[in-house]
Order: C-alpha cells, then sequence, then structure tokens
C-alpha cells in the first residue's frame, strides 16, 4: 500500500522532488530514487551525509555504536576493520551451514500424498536458520535457535499448554534466539517512533537486551583470553626457532573455534566497543538473508517455468545429492550463473532496504534532480533529510526496460552489478 501510494507520488513529481514546509517554505525533506543521487549520498560525497540521531538512540540498547549507526571516521574506521574479516577463507567454508540446513529440511516435514507439506511459517524458519548461521560464523559455535524453537514447539503441542509468564521468562533466559527476536521486535517498534522512540521499552525489552548481550559477552571473553594464550604461544613459538629444537606446529593455538571474533579482538581492545560490531553484524546476517530466502521461494512458487530453470541448472552445475559432481563451495556457488541471476532478481524486486533516509551534514549538492527537466544539480541545505526508495527505484522502467516489475532472472545475464 505505501509503496503503490509513493510510486504515484513519483509518477507525478518527478524521480527527484521536495517537500517543502507550507509556513517557512524551507525544504523539509528531499525525496529520489536517481541513482547518481543514491550514489552520491552512499559513496562519492559520503562525508556530507549522516544517519539520523534516532537510529542510534533506538538501536542502543541491543547493539550500541557500531559501523551500522555511527557516521563520519568513526564509521570509516569500523568499516574498514570489518570489512578486512569478510574476504577471508573463514567466511567461505560454507560447509559449515549444513547442520542448519538439515534443521530447516526437517521442519519443513515430509511430502504428503497430495505434494505438498504441512504449511509452514517460512520467515520464521528462515530467521533461526539464519541467526544459527550467522552466530557459526561469528562466534565458531551455532546459538542452535532452530532446535530450540523445534523441542518447544513439539513440548507445547504435545502437552497443550499455553506459555505463562513464568515459561516465557525461562525461555528467553536460555534461549539467544528468543531473546533476539524479541529485543529486535522492539528495535522495529522505536525505529518507526522516530523521535518519540524511548516510548518502545520495557521489562521484556530489557531482559532480552541483557540475555543477549550476556551471550555474545561469553564468547568475546573465551576469545580474548584465547587472543593471550595465542601471544605466548608466538613469543615461544619465535624461541623455538631460535632454538630448533621444537616442532612449530606444535605450539600452534588453533583459533578456528571462537569464529570471526578472533580476528577483530586486536583491533577492539574495548569488549564492548567488540560487543557492538559483532550485534550490528549478526542482524545484518541474520533479517536480511532470512527475508531474500523467503522472497525467493515465494517469487520461484509463483514462477515454475523459472524455478523449473533453477531446478536444472543446480543438478548441471553440482549433480544430485546421491551422485555429486562438484563439492557445493563459495567458489562454486558464486559460479552458477543462473542461480545468481534469480538471487538478484529477488533482491531487485525486494531489497532489504527499501526505504531508506540521510541527513544533510553540511550544506552540499545533489548531481541531478533540479530544473525544469530534472537534469541539473540540486542544492541541499545542512539539516535537509534525503530519503531514497529503493523498492521504487529497483522497478524503474527506463533502468530496468519494460516489465520492469516482472520476475524475469534473465535480465541479468551480461549485466554489470554495482556502480
Amino acid at each position: 500500500m505505501f509503496n503503490d501510494y509513493m510510486h504515484s507520488v513519483f509518477r507525478k513529481n518527478g524521480p527527484t522532488h521536495a517537500i517543502v514546509e507550507p509556513s517557512g517554505g524551507d525544504t523539509k525533506t528531499i525525496y529520489t530514487i536517481e541513482p547518481e543521487n543514491i550514489k552520491t549520498m552512499l559513496h562519492t560525497n559520503f562525508p556530507d551525509y549522516h544517519r539520523s540521531r534516532n537510529m542510534p538512540n533506538a538501536l542502543d540498547p541491543v547493539m550500541g555504536q557500531g559501523v551500522f549507526t555511527s557516521n563520519g571516521q568513526a564509521w570509516a574506521h569500523s568499516r574498514s576493520l570489518v570489512k578486512a574479516q569478510f574476504s577471508t577463507q573463514r567466511v567461505r567454508n560454507v560447509a559449515k551451514i549444513e547442520p542448519y540446513v538439515q534443521n530447516v529440511f526437517k521442519e519443513v516435514g515430509n511430502i504428503g500424498n497430495d505434494g505438498w507439506t504441512e504449511p509452514l511459517e517460512v520467515l520464521l524458519t528462515f530467521n533461526r536458520f539464519t541467526l544459527d548461521s550467522a552466530t557459526e560464523f561469528m562466534f565458531g559455535t551455532s546459538a542452535e535457535s532452530h532446535r530450540v524453537a523445534m523441542r518447544e514447539k513439539e513440548m507445547f503441542m504435545t502437552k497443550k499448554k499455553k506459555r505463562g509468564v513464568r515459561a516465557k521468562y525461562q525461555l528467553v533466559m536460555t534461549d539467544f534466539g528468543t531473546a533476539f527476536d524479541i529485543a529486535l521486535d522492539y528495535v522495529a517498534l522505536r525505529l518507526k517512533l522516530g523521535r518519540l522512540w524511548f516510548l518502545a521499552d520495557g521489562f521484556w525489552f530489557r531482559i532480552a537486551c541483557y540475555k543477549v548481550k550476556s551471550y555474545a559477552d561469553n564468547y568475546i571473553r573465551e576469545a580474548v583470553a584465547h587472543a593471550g594464550e595465542a601471544a605466548k604461544h608466538a613469543h615461544k613459538k619465535e624461541k623455538a626457532a631460535a632454538a630448533r629444537d621444537v616442532d612449530l606446529k606444535a605450539v600452534d593455538l588453533d583459533d578456528r573455534r571462537y569464529g570471526l571474533i578472533s580476528e577483530l579482538v586486536g583491533s577492539y581492545p574495548d569488549r564492548v566497543a567488540l560487543r557492538n560490531q559483532v550485534m550490528q553484524l549478526l542482524v545484518a546476517g541474520r533479517d536480511t538473508t532470512a527475508a531474500t530466502l523467503t522472497w525467493s521461494f515465494i517469487l520461484l512458487e509463483a514462477h515454475p517455468t523459472e524455478f523449473n530453470r533453477l531446478q536444472s541448472n543446480i543438478i548441471e552445475h553440482f549433480g544430485t545429492e546421491s551422485n555429486p559432481s562438484r563439492p557445493m563451495t563459495f567458489e562454486n556457488l558464486k559460479s552458477c550463473a543462473y542461480l545468481q541471476w534469480v538471487i538478484s532478481e529477488v533482491v531487485r524486486l525486494y531489497p532489504t532496504g527499501p526505504l531508506n533516509a540521510r541527513k544533510a551534514f553540511v550544506n552540499t549538492v545533489l548531481p541531478v534532480g533540479g530544473g525544469v527537466d530534472g537534469k541539473s544539480p540540486v542544492a541541499v541545505k545542512a539539516g535537509t533529510t534525503v530519503a531514497y526508495n529503493t523498492y521504487l527505484l529497483h522497478r524503474r522502467e527506463e533502468l530496468w526496460g519494460e516489465g520492469s516489475w516482472d520476475f524475469k532472472p534473465e535480465r541479468w545475464e551480461g549485466r554489470k552489478t554495482g556502480w
């Protein structure tokens, strides 16, 4: 409904237009779906635009200051450290998520005589799957939220009991996934309330935040202690190399079980700052992926031709479960062209951030949107909010051609992604 309304507004007023205060005539908000304007805000002139102060205030009880809530040099520093870690072999080890894929299959259940499984709320299933996968990569061990959820579901279906306050409290304090869900539900409401973010608060929110941060703190303490031991072993290794009387491999310390945080420990001596970064990456790793997986299932179910083509391409590329032709590695997944087209098309139609905004930190300029033809620069006064609608940007016919609202993965053949 909202995006349909915004579509009509952009069709009437153009791809870049302003909302002006009726009394003083000052520009209140500039709305844009121009790629060059968005590129300017998020890349070319990134320091000129800051996130709203409401965002860090709303998120602070859960994840504090980090790469998704900071501005300026603090953001650049956080991004450079985090970005470097995502090129490591640790993140590319997709085999580690296999147990969590199997958990999804178990929850989906068996196919009935009619060719269908029992009804399932797939977003909740994928939320658990992506949380377990994200914690595996981040901490070196999974939160096992999917197994807890399945066990709770079976228990309450068997006993036919309602969850009382005490049972809910016990579940929140023992299951990271439940606490994480509650905390993010409150965060979503706080973001919607804008300047009134503080109204979304309460006992369950604070308990959930405590559990989520305690969970992360436990693994951070272990990783920090391990880093200290690793430093001692490195010193022993140097002495052994000089003396040549000790097997060098014997003094190596394996840090794989501590996940990505073991590589971030050295860059964040402050444990709270490290926890904030970890929590922000967990949120990004869970919600975005879960939403994309859910929309993928919805769109493929509605488009059997594309589904059959994807199935054929995957079998041709990887073989079958009983007769595989190549391993399911990060590199092999990237080289499966039609799979990548499907994912890109899903994200195009249903981006995880459909509407976003920045506020001009200084007097600045957007490259297009002004003048009679809308191709001249636009002056942006400091303090002006510039909102961009990715949902509608991804559906503009002049950018994507005829049928821009349709699901067509083949449109990505030969198309360059990114700026």
